[in-house]
């Protein structure tokens, strides 16, 4: 079990409609757009999960972007905690446990 929470971030509509402002030739749908899970530190309740995801959010926000353009002059101003709400729906979990092998890497 880790001493981690996790929060499983899928974007939405409001998202995939910046993303195809920017590109305007592009034809993405949500189909094409992934979910990420990220790991949080750790929460017990679901009030905690609130504040620990206020923490960390734009964190998580500026990840999302950078998936896909790293240039930053081409992201939205505004990445207020309301916006990235807008834009993607979250699943909180409690509960992590790792059942891999061996040490956990990180490959950045």
């Amino acid at each position: 079990m880790l001493n981690r929470s996790a929060v499983v971030v899928t974007p939405k509509q409001p998202f995939l409609d910046w993303l195809n402002s920017v590109e305007a030739d592009s034809s993405l749908t949500l189909a094409d757009l992934d979910k990420t899970l990220y790991l949080v530190p750790d929460y017990k309740d679901p009030e905690d999960a609130e504040k620990i995801l206020k923490r960390v959010y734009g964190d998580i926000f500026c990840r999302e972007l950078e998936g896909w353009y790293r240039d930053e002059d081409l992201w939205p101003q505004d990445r207020s905690f309301r916006l990235f709400k807008l834009w993607f729906d979250l699943e909180h979990y409690d509960l992590v446990e790792d059942v891999g092998r061996g040490p956990i890497e990180n490959d950045e």
